[in-house]
């Protein structure tokens, strides 16, 4: 049956259409290349003072461990963290349980390298976009922690891979650089060492790795080590400045010291998952809040501290 004239011109636009998807494609691609290309040389010539960092950064960790950063500021108190405590676990409870049920969620992983890939995963990103990742990641490799397959199969593969949890590029880099660093400092993918440690030495040499820093660290330390650090993420600084848990100054960095002397030990672990959840569905604390909403929380706790 021959074409019409309205059919040639259909599939005239098709064809426009297809090259302009193609093009944006293109672009897109090239784009990502290049920003492998600058992340490359930037690490080429950043990793000739790996060690130097790491010791940096341990530095300002360890300088805060014994008095916060903000001594003259007095909150939150024992008593502020029992009744947030309180009223977190009676709003977000459940939620944070269910969490907690799923096997990827990191306080299950028994290995230290694994928990690490498991935090560079998610990072800066919701919980179902890291699982996500991490589900691509055991469909291509047959195993989240399948280290010879992901280096062998390279960088290109990897970001390919982790697209769809989002920010591929960097977290494919950061994932290739910690395998590498761990290969060629103990000769093997594993890191278990790490448990007959003393807290000091553990978090001295997570800090160690490239692209690890105070907040990652503590994740691994509080999820797989045990021990008992408190981790301040986006959430919970964003949290602790509309609480007055902080001065309105304060670094995430400091922020951590402050509270990591601040919050009683039993409260550490279950006000970090508490005060994440909150931030997630709270319309007044939550990230792009523009303000004038209450927090029922905060209005909670005010009562119960009355």
């Amino acid at each position: 049956m021959p074409k019409t004239k309205r059919s040639l011109s259909t599939t005239g636009k098709e064809v426009k259409q297809a090259k302009r998807v193609k093009t944006e494609e293109t672009a897109v691609e090239e784009k990502q290349k290049q920003e492998i290309k600058t992340i490359e040389e930037r690490d080429e010539e950043s990793a000739k003072h790996v060690i130097k960092s790491g010791d940096q950064k341990f530095k300002a960790y360890s300088s805060f461990l014994e008095e916060s950063p903000f001594p003259k500021f007095k909150h939150p108190t024992p008593r502020e963290c029992e009744v947030a405590n309180e009223v977190l676990q009676e709003m977000h409870g459940e939620e944070v349980t269910k969490e907690f049920e799923d096997e990827n969620t990191p306080e299950t992983i028994p290995h230290v390298l694994d928990a690490m890939i498991v935090a560079i995963l998610s990072q800066a990103t919701s919980w179902s976009n890291a699982k996500r990742a991490m589900n691509s990641m055991k469909k291509v490799y047959g195993s989240m922690f399948a280290y010879e397959k992901i280096m062998e199969g390279g960088k290109d593969k990897l970001q390919e891979t982790i697209r769809c949890g989002g920010l591929h590029i960097r977290k494919s880099m950061i994932i290739m650089t910690i395998l590498k660093q761990a290969k060629e400092r103990h000769g093997k993918w594993d890191l278990d060492h790490m448990f007959e440690l003393t807290d000091e030495e553990a978090m001295k040499e997570l800090l160690a790795f490239s692209y690890i820093g105070p907040k990652s660290a503590s994740v691994v330390m509080g999820w797989c080590l045990k021990r008992n650090p408190f981790t301040v993420d986006t959430h919970v600084y964003r949290i602790a400045g509309l609480w007055g848990w902080r001065p309105s100054t304060a670094t995430r960095e400091k922020t951590q010291s402050h509270l990591e002397l601040m919050i009683p030990a039993r409260y550490k672990f279950s006000l970090h998952f508490l005060l994440i959840q909150h931030g997630r569905s709270c319309p007044a604390c939550m990230g792009g809040s523009k303000g004038g909403q209450k927090c029922t929380a905060a209005a909670k706790m005010k009562a119960l501290l009355k």
